[in-house]
């Protein structure tokens, strides 16, 4: 009897009040001191409420009972497979929904469903992995900005691979301090190739110019990137870096001209096979017989080895007399040191490393100078604020 009187109302009712008259009827089933039989009936009466007309009745529906875990397996179901209006509510809510069916629904709905399934609060691996692989734009970014996604490196990759020349995207990835640093080297090296080629067809620059500016601009992030890496990442850029044909000569030097020692052990390591551990014992002691062996195993021109053992030399130097303590400075004495050094070797004027160190002994100074700047109007700044306080 309960029942039919409630079907009866709900089937005269307009949409409006159909529409709310679902919460608190939501609510009441789930109550717990609800008698099993008004629950029955209330179940009956939500269940025909799933082909009401109005998608307003339907969409209020989902509202109403996507937050709900324990909801009928077969409420949520229908819910979901209805237009996306009413669907996005319960693949952004419902904790019911498996992964099977939050990845079902990315392959085979819209942009809308898939925003919604990339914002919920949990994404599971293999989810995130869906979004990435077919996931469109908006919903790939509503993920990157999902705190409660779980994101592995094969993920990144494939969001790099596919949106990386999306400016949004690049800068979403950024931000992420879990972005592994090869897969953010890898945007890196995709936006300077897209400058390369702004500054080319603009006609700004000759095109061997532009490739060579775009190099060492991407050479002096890679290094910043690396500077602060833990081991793992460490060796997983220098992998990468390998494998895209970017762990160049020039890039070993400009590391080490900034006192990166780790980066060129690794690095070596990697390329000659020998274990890190033994590789810095030669950087660290090596003779110079020993170092130019340790070279030519790992492929590196002969023309480089007086290079690379001159800014050995200043490392050690510099290293032993206590003099690395402001980043720029150090950086700014080791690569002038080395020039010093390397030009006593340097067959002719012509030499293209003596060249690359003149680039990086002027990019020294001038960071160096900046880092000084900083500071200054920092402590200028901090002055001004003791001494307002004082007053």
């Amino acid at each position: 009897m309960v029942v039919l009187r409630l079907l009866d109302w709900l089937e005269k009712a307009p949409s409006q009040a159909r529409a709310s008259a679902i919460p608190p009827l939501v609510r009441s089933y789930f109550q717990p001191q609800q008698s099993a039989p008004r629950r029955e009936a209330i179940e009956t009466a939500l269940t025909m409420l799933l082909d009401d007309p109005s998608i307003d009745v339907r969409r209020s529906f989902a509202e109403a009972i996507a937050i709900h875990e324990a909801a009928p397996r077969h409420m949520i179901i229908a819910l979901s497979h209805d237009l996306p209006l009413v669907s996005e509510v319960i693949f952004r809510r419902s904790p019911c929904l498996i992964d099977s069916e939050l990845i079902e629904a990315v392959g085979s709905a819209g942009a809308r469903v898939q925003v919604a399934v990339a914002s919920r609060p949990w994404i599971s691996f293999a989810v995130s992995q869906a979004i990435a692989d077919e996931g469109d734009r908006e919903a790939v970014l509503a993920m990157i900005a999902n705190e409660g996604a779980d994101l592995d490196e094969i993920t990144f990759r494939t969001i790099a691979a596919r949106f990386g020349e999306d400016g949004d995207v690049r800068e979403a990835l950024f931000a992420r301090d879990d972005l592994p640093l090869a897969v953010r080297q890898s945007l890196i090296a995709s936006l300077g190739a897209k400058l390369n080629l702004f500054l080319v067809t603009r006609d700004w620059m000759p095109e061997k110019r532009a490739r060579n500016v775009v190099r060492d601009a991407c050479d002096k992030a890679t290094v910043l990137l690396a500077h602060d890496a833990d081991e793992d990442d460490l060796e997983a850029l220098v992998q990468h870096l390998r494998a895209s044909g970017q762990l160049t000569t020039s890039l070993l030097i400009r590391s080490m001209c900034q006192g990166h020692l780790r980066f060129l052990e690794v690095a070596l390591s990697i390329l000659t096979g020998i274990p890190s551990p033994r590789v810095y014992a030669l950087l660290v002691d090596g003779r110079e017989a020993a170092l130019r062996a340790l070279f030519e195993r790992a492929g590196l021109p002969e023309r480089s080895h007086a290079a690379f053992i001159a800014a050995l030399e200043v490392w050690r130097e510099l290293e032993y007399d206590g003099a690395i303590g402001d980043r720029f400075r150090f950086a700014r004495r080791m690569v002038e040191r080395v020039l010093t050094r390397y030009q006593q070797f340097a067959q002719a004027d012509v030499d293209d490393l003596l060249a690359m160190l003149r680039r990086l002994a002027a990019e020294a100074a001038r960071e160096a100078a900046r880092a000084q700047m900083r500071r200054a109007r920092d402590a200028a700044a901090a002055n001004a604020d003791d001494l307002s306080q004082a007053a």
